[in-house]
């Protein structure tokens, strides 16, 4: 009696089955293993843009109140010129750091 695969004209598997099993069991466990490192890779690297991202809207807040600090500095910065320059005018205040 013929077998399908001699009827088709090809070969049959020369390979014992207990070896064709252990070699699609190491392939499962190797594909296994690559995939578990691929993702705790993808894990960390995940965390890392979440940190990163975290860290950076931190650092932006943070510039966009130092800004607003500077121009609420600079806007009175420029009232107490003002208000010297009119004290000088008026005659008020000598020149200021002259008190040598």
């Amino acid at each position: 009696m013929k077998t399908s695969d001699q009827e088709d004209g090809k070969a049959g598997y020369t390979t014992p089955p207990w070896v064709q099993a252990w070699f699609l069991r190491r392939s499962r466990e190797l594909w296994k293993k690559k995939y578990k490192v691929l993702k705790a890779d993808s894990k960390r690297v995940q965390n890392r843009v979440n940190d990163v991202t975290k860290s950076r809207a931190q650092w932006r807040a943070d510039a966009k109140e130092l800004e607003k600090r500077l121009r609420e500095l600079e806007a009175e910065n420029a009232a107490l010129q003002q208000q010297l320059a009119a004290l000088k005018k008026d005659g008020l205040v000598e020149s200021v750091g002259s008190d040598r």
